[in-house]
């Protein structure tokens, strides 16, 4: 059977392990199923997965998650070099480090990319190479093994959770550096810090001008290689855009937004540039979820698990759309605080412990007397035939 991880990316800065799939075989009819059933199980859909380049993968995502981004691994494309290109080729000719100074870039456009990418295979006179021209379209557009591993990640986060409570030093007076700790667990705070830094030194103001309450900052970066930005403030809402796109990308500001921030007199980060992964307290707010419900799209009466999702998602929709307006903000907050106090009233119950016939439907499982599985079928699936010595090997 084929083993699939689902990794992403938790509150540190670290990958983690959600969940796991085991198929039959590498088909597109297993992946459809598997893609189902995640959204059976998460509720919402990803912002964004990443794949190799399986071609069986792409079609059951473009038919289960037709909205989301979906972008190929480069780390697996990379390695496949030697192999399609040849070993020497690729240690000697300086293909290779001509191809890394735009595919590792994180400051180029879509179009600096093709122009790099043919640029380099037309000097090396590889225009025919069949697998190049397929990935130059593409690049555009268990058990105890297992257990032992996701034990490793907990422990990990558990550790990583455990050192936030250890104040880390701070480089600047500034408020918003202050704002960045209480909020950020240690590791994405020192992130944050080294743009907040970035933006007390390496930036040089090139113009700056006032229209329809934004204010727009032409910022000249010299710690990369004298690139220029443009910085866009809206006074009104604090929103800022930054065409580094950092934020975008990685879910926490710029060196070149927080600079802005401070000329335009913005102490504190706005909340609606505070992603709630990054945050110190973002598993007990997630938590509270109970993440792990299947649906049956076919009942009428949804599970108390699934219906604390919908509370929690329409209640970052509120935070969303409110844009850090502060009348809605207010408003939402004057109403939760009516909601809690009525909540409250009618909740008043004494505490009992909970039996297991409670722990059954609140996890919504029960103990089976007799199991049904059988073994599953033989298959030869992709990699488990007699593995081939490459050529770097």
């Amino acid at each position: 059977m084929v083993f699939i991880p689902l990794v992403g990316i938790d509150n540190h800065w670290k990958s983690v392990t959600f969940g796991a799939i085991l198929l039959e075989k590498e088909d597109n009819d297993n992946y459809i199923w598997a893609c189902e059933s995640f959204k059976k199980v998460f509720v919402k859909n990803p912002k964004c997965i990443i794949t190799d380049q399986d071609l069986a993968m792409k079609v059951a995502l473009q038919t289960c998650f037709p909205l989301v981004k979906h972008r190929l691994c480069m780390w697996h494309i990379m390695k496949k070099f030697p192999s399609k290109l040849g070993t020497v080729f690729c240690a000697e000719s300086g293909f290779m480090e001509n191809l890394n100074q735009f595919i590792w870039s994180d400051h180029i456009t879509p179009e600096e990319f093709e122009h790099g990418w043919s640029d380099a295979v037309e000097e090396f006179d590889l225009s025919d190479n069949v697998w190049l021209s397929e990935i130059g379209d593409t690049l555009s557009e268990f058990y105890l093994c297992y257990q032992s591993a996701i034990d490793k990640q907990r422990n990990n986060s558990k550790k990583l959770t455990h050192y936030d409570d250890f104040t880390p030093k701070l480089i600047t007076d500034k408020e918003i550096e202050k704002d960045a700790l209480r909020l950020y667990t240690r590791a994405m705070f020192y992130k944050v810090q080294e743009e907040i830094k970035a933006g007390s030194m390496d930036v040089v103001v090139l113009s700056m001008s006032f229209a329809d309450n934004t204010r727009t900052i032409m910022i000249q970066d010299t710690f990369k290689k004298g690139i220029t930005f443009k910085v866009e403030v809206n006074m009104d809402t604090n929103n800022i855009e930054c065409s580094c796109k950092l934020f975008t990308k990685a879910g926490y500001l710029c060196s070149h937004a927080f600079f802005s921030l401070g000329i335009c007199g913005i102490k504190l980060i706005p909340r609606q540039y505070v992603c709630n992964r990054w945050l110190k307290n973002a598993i007990e707010r997630f938590s509270t979820l109970e993440l792990g419900e299947i649906a049956d799209s076919g009942t009428i009466q949804l599970s108390r698990r699934v219906k604390s999702q919908d509370c929690w998602f329409e209640f970052q929709g509120c935070l969303s759309d409110a844009s850090g307006n502060p009348e809605i903000l207010e408003y939402i907050k004057s109403a939760l605080s009516s909601m809690r106090k009525h909540i409250t009233v009618i909740m008043k119950k004494p505490k009992t412990r909970l039996n297991s016939e409670q722990i059954e439907e609140l996890i919504d499982s029960r103990v089976v007397e007799e199991v049904t599985i059988q073994n599953p079928n033989k298959s030869n699936n992709k990699g488990s035939r007699k593995k081939i010595v490459s050529g770097a090997e």
